[in-house]
């Protein structure tokens, strides 16, 4: 995997900190699930080298700011992925054994002003796409602070569900107001009918 400057993350139970290699058999006990895999485009993994495989994706070109999520134990057990695959889109997989104790919160909040330290600076919001069923997903974000926006209709398509769609959540960089960049978009996609 490629080498990175990226520090780590802390919070008070958790250190999110850069992919490695050896994360590949923590992070198969979770994406080996369906349910887990359920709400993405990716089929459960079956091998430990598709991790292997999957983790080095995520490390590797430009505008990729992903980490593993530990906790902060005696092993740093890691309990999920969070992270930028590109700006200014973020994703997330978090295994089922940790949930409903609040890390997966804790871990976006911490990430959320993290991305938008190394992004752009013209890049005024973070973005994420979830699809409309994952309830657990809509009420992490919303607990966070991201705004709900449009949905799309058939978005992608999930091995196990087949053809989904998505909703997509923004947050604004600190100093911006989300309905102030909504408007901004709005008024240049706006095309003048000129006949």
């Amino acid at each position: 995997m490629a080498e990175s400057k990226q520090e780590p993350i802390v919070t008070e139970r958790l250190i999110l900190r850069q992919i490695q290699p050896s994360d590949s058999e923590a992070v198969f006990a979770f994406t080996s699930l369906p349910s887990v895999m359920s709400y993405t485009s990716r089929k459960p993994h079956t091998e430990v080298h598709q991790v292997t495989t999957y983790l080095a994706e995520r490390t590797s070109g430009p505008n990729i700011y992903n980490f593993s999520v530990c906790l902060k134990d005696s092993t740093n057990t890691v309990i999920g992925l969070l992270g930028s695959p590109s700006y200014p889109e973020i994703g997330y997989i978090f295994s089922p054994a940790y949930a409903g104790q609040g890390y997966a919160t804790e871990a976006l909040l911490a990430f959320t002003p993290a991305l938008f330290a190394v992004m752009p600076v013209e890049q005024t919001l973070a973005e994420a796409h979830v699809d409309t069923e994952n309830v657990a997903s809509l009420k992490l974000l919303e607990r966070c602070g991201w705004q709900r926006g449009e949905v799309e209709e058939r978005a992608y398509t999930s091995p196990l569900l087949g053809l989904r769609d998505s909703v997509c959540y923004k947050i604004a960089r600190e100093g911006y107001e989300l309905e102030d960049m909504t408007k901004k978009e709005e008024e240049e996609a706006f095309v003048p009918d000129l006949r």
